[in-house]
């Protein structure tokens, strides 16, 4: 009854936070939903077999870049007006804000936090609060990234469940939509979740199928070679504010060549394996069964998805995929009562969620943008979660009830 109540409260507190953002945005002539416009349009343009590649449907980088099955999710929104579309849209993405926070949540008391944690409506709800930055740029460009982090999400909790045609199902959906998220085969690998894997490969080619169905052959081959034309040129629309690569251009090595960025994938990668193989080793020496796979498994997870906006060059939004390691963050705070962090918690999320417009002006908040800082913040987070959940992971992996590994 409790969880009842605490995820009412939590659902009324975003969906006033959504009514508030959505009557601003009205009020001051900004419910412009840019990226929706462009998923809107390219729609359209399938609907009615005109070009969806290649087209600029609004100012900027108005270019529709995910794959063609993606735009059926879209199509039934174009039987209506822009506006209408637009509008159950926006409230789409705040329920899925609610529906992400709740099933992280979820996981967290499921996998990590066993016991009753006091006031935890309330710390769930300070987790949404400090990305509410990102949320309302989310919400103002109508993006999909808290829908891929769900999704991913969502996949997480299925795989944990041992139900890895759902969880793939879930993670196919995220690779059509974006192929950089590939990186989080890296624990299913190593793992040898070779059935979470395999499903992942059938939705990828059923996904990459079903466009010829509507378009045939040559307008499905069409289709992709303007996707993929889309993918190389797309990289160089951003200048990635929140990237390991642009932190390094702009406040260390100003000369850097361009392959650097590749290089720091490669090495990101490999101290991600070596993680993998560390927590495995771990669980493999384990001779009382103290080490919790699931754990180990959950914090991978989350923490290459947090990882992506570091390694790969986006809009500065994307910051946002940190939100599961910043909410472990602050039950790992409460629950160890380790306050002296928070002193440590509130200077980094200053910079991360604090760069408001609205809080710090607009020329302040652009140059701590233009100088990384979010993106380094963010990076500084990543490695202060991992700090912690090795500690938790240390003083509690004997409390822990063994469960069927991942």
């Amino acid at each position: 009854m409790k969880k009842t109540i605490r995820n009412k409260e939590f659902l009324l507190f975003v969906l006033a936070v959504c009514l508030a953002t959505f009557t601003m945005e009205m009020i001051n002539g900004r419910f412009w939903l840019t990226d929706f416009q462009v998923y809107y349009s390219a729609a359209q343009n399938f609907f009615h077999g005109q070009p969806v590649y290649q087209v600029c449907f609004d100012m900027g980088s108005g270019y529709y870049k995910y794959s063609p099955v993606i735009l059926f999710f879209f199509l039934p929104l174009c039987f209506l007006s822009y506006k209408i579309a637009a509008i159950i849209y926006f409230f789409i993405l705040g329920l899925v804000y609610w529906y992400t926070f709740a099933l992280i949540l979820k996981i967290l008391k499921r996998y990590f936090f066993t016991m009753a944690i006091k006031h935890e409506g309330l710390l769930v709800s300070l987790s949404f609060i400090f990305i509410l930055i990102y949320f309302v740029r989310e919400m103002h460009l109508g993006n999909v990234n808290i829908i891929m982090l769900v999704l991913c999400c969502q996949a997480l909790w299925y795989y944990l469940e041992r139900k890895p045609a759902l969880g793939s199902l879930f993670f196919g959906l995220v690779l059509l939509t974006k192929p950089f998220y590939l990186l989080l085969l890296l624990p299913l690998l190593w793992r040898k979740n070779w059935k979470a894997i395999a499903w992942s490969g059938l939705v990828l080619v059923c996904g990459g199928l079903i466009p010829f169905l509507y378009t045939g052959i040559s307008g499905g081959f069409a289709l992709y070679s303007g996707w993929f034309r889309t993918i190389l040129s797309h990289g160089q629309a951003f200048p990635g504010m929140g990237s390991l690569d642009y932190i390094l251009r702009q406040n260390v090595f100003p000369a850097l060549p361009g392959y650097a960025e590749y290089i720091i994938m490669l090495v990101a990668c490999g101290l991600a394996v070596w993680f993998i193989l560390d927590n495995l080793k771990s669980e493999r020496d384990s001779k009382v069964g103290n080490i919790y796979p699931e754990g180990n498994f959950i914090f991978e997870w989350f923490l290459l998805i947090a990882l992506l906006p570091v390694l790969f060059k986006n809009d500065w939004v994307q910051l946002q995929l940190s939100a599961p390691l910043i909410t472990f963050m602050i039950f790992y705070i409460s629950g160890t009562k380790k306050y002296w962090l928070i002193p440590v918690m509130i200077i980094l999320l200053f910079f991360f969620s604090a760069n408001s417009d609205d809080l710090l002006g607009k020329e302040l908040s652009g140059k701590l943008v233009k100088m990384g800082l979010m993106g380094l913040s963010n990076f500084l987070l990543i490695m202060v979660s991992l700090s912690m959940f090795l500690d938790f992971r240390k003083k509690n992996s004997r409390k822990f009830q063994k469960q069927t590994p991942v």
